[in-house]
């Protein structure tokens, strides 16, 4: 994946990360182009978990199950449910959840994330984005609904290798990525109710929480 900041800059932060304990994930992405967060933005994803300490957790889109075992570690006492809709990525999630001895924190649930989105789960404190960037306006106004009162969003790939803020200048194949992206960005810095922080890190992460009593 193409880096959205210097790369020497990105390797820096990535050897202060150290080792996650997941490097036979890391490499079974590689060797089988699974997109997983980026090393760097995967730091700072687990700062934020340890310092909030979610007892649940929602992640939108499991892949191979990376960023749920990494969270899971981080934060022994939240529960979480992660959402896919491969079969496939599914069945491979599981089985690392049961190989990390997870099993009992991590439901892995095999879904439409807009599906999942529009039942009754109950509230949870932190919901990780990283699914289809294409739904990504849809997943935000629902996460919202299922979210409680002092809850944090945290969404991945917001900067999408650096073309977001690139002018107009981009592959024709990623014009509607770029595009809702864009208007994402824009729309959650905009809104008077949510308070927004984007980070150029990773693939460019955003955090995102209610104004108080807004």
């Amino acid at each position: 994946m193409d880096n959205i900041t210097y790369p020497h800059i990105t390797e820096y932060i990535e050897s202060l990360v150290g080792e996650t304990g997941l490097g036979h994930l890391e490499k079974y992405a590689e060797e089988n182009s699974v997109p997983i967060i980026q090393k760097d933005a995967l730091g700072l994803l687990l700062f934020m978990v340890g310092m909030k300490r979610p007892k649940r957790l929602l992640e939108l889109g499991t892949a191979i199950g990376y960023s749920a075992i990494a969270m899971a570690l981080e934060s022994p006492e939240t529960m979480i449910t992660t959402v896919d809709l491969n079969a496939g990525m599914k069945e491979k999630a599981e089985e690392n959840i049961r190989a990390a001895g997870l099993s009992d924190r991590i439901e892995v649930v095999l879904s439409d994330c807009m599906d999942f989105l529009n039942e009754d789960h109950g509230k949870f404190d932190l919901v990780f984005i990283d699914a289809r960037k294409s739904h990504y306006m849809e997943y935000l106004e629902l996460s919202l609904s299922l979210l409680n009162e002092d809850g944090l969003i945290i969404v991945d790939n917001v900067l999408f290798r650096g073309l977001v803020p690139d002018g107009e200048e981009f592959p024709r194949k990623y014009r509607a990525t770029v595009s809702t992206l864009r208007e994402f960005t824009r729309t959650i810095s905009e809104r008077e109710d949510l308070s927004t922080a984007i980070i150029p890190i990773g693939d460019g992460v955003a955090f995102i929480r209610r104004k108080p009593n807004v």
